[in-house]
């Protein structure tokens, strides 16, 4: 069976195709758009430009219902207001005529970290990716767990500072506000408004000390919300990804602050730098499609 993957993003589709043997070939990279729908149109147009394939799986950003194949809109709905849907799975599936999946970027990140990077030897785990947002995944027994509606995961949104900062989502003081790569960038910015990315900011702060102190700072607000997760899913192994995770020092910080402070009961829990890096995202949409088409 051949596979046609994607990892749609907000500037980029990365496409590919995975054959059985899980080898990639004719790996391409375009442009994308912000607009949902102008986003889709060339979704369906990259992939009509592969001929021979099976089956279509993409991971996107967003809420998504990965059995009901929509996205989900508007977090601060009014009360009473249910989610608005675009229907993305139905729209490929119709349009390329071949079987369609769709799945979060981060739950696809977490699939392909599970079955072939640093999740490999643990059967449960959780995976957060740090960048513009907090992205989450829970897997369990190789298996994403995406609750009663397939949104489960949205660790981002937890609520680590109460009344704090406004979040995208309408509420205030959720973890991504603090612990993103974002939140470091807006820290970092307020006396160096020069820098451009978080590689500057740690390269930068050998020779600052407020950046220094920036950056403990950011550390501290992460260690905060992967301490309280454990404590609510006492997970084997917890995976870091994200652009910013390469950096070395970061890692090891983390670990130290962690297990300086968890509760000694909940100390058997690895701490892991993920590994397949943009990668991720499109290996985890082939495993799902395989996992998706045994169910069917």
């Amino acid at each position: 069976m051949r596979i046609l993957v994607m990892d749609v993003g907000g500037t980029a589709i990365k496409s590919a195709i995975i054959d059985d043997t899980g080898k990639l070939s004719d790996v391409r990279t375009t442009s994308s758009d912000k607009n949902v729908e102008v986003r889709m149109e060339k979704v369906i147009h990259i992939a009509g430009e592969y001929s021979d394939f099976d089956v279509l799986s993409a991971s996107m950003r967003g809420q998504i219902d990965d059995k009901a194949k929509t996205m989900l809109f508007r977090y601060n709905k009014a009360a009473g207001e249910d989610a608005q849907a675009y229907p993305a799975g139905e729209i490929l599936g119709k349009a390329l005529g071949r079987p369609a999946f769709i799945l979060n970027d981060a739950n696809a990140a977490a699939l392909g970290e599970a079955h072939l990077g640093a999740g490999r030897a643990h059967k449960d785990f959780l995976c957060l990716t740090y960048g513009t947002g907090v992205g989450g995944a829970i897997i369990q027994n190789g298996r994403l767990l995406t609750g009663t509606r397939g949104i489960a995961g949205e660790m981002g949104h937890m609520v680590t500072h109460k009344g704090g900062r406004l979040c995208g989502c309408g509420h205030r003081g959720c973890y991504e506000q603090y612990a993103s790569t974002t939140a470091l960038l807006d820290s970092a910015r307020k006396f160096r408004p020069e820098l451009e990315n978080a590689k500057e900011i740690f390269n930068e702060a050998e020779n600052d000390l407020r950046l220094r102190r920036v950056i403990t700072a950011w550390e501290d607000e992460i260690t905060e919300g992967l301490l309280t997760l454990t404590y609510i899913f006492n997970p084997c192994a917890i995976i870091l990804g994200g652009g910013v995770m390469q950096e070395e020092v970061l890692l090891a910080d983390i670990k130290k602050r962690f297990f300086k402070r968890v509760i000694p009961t909940f100390s058997d829990v690895d701490i892991l730098a993920a590994e397949l890096g943009n990668k991720a995202g499109i290996m985890g949409a082939a495993i799902y499609a395989k996992q998706r088409l045994n169910e069917i």
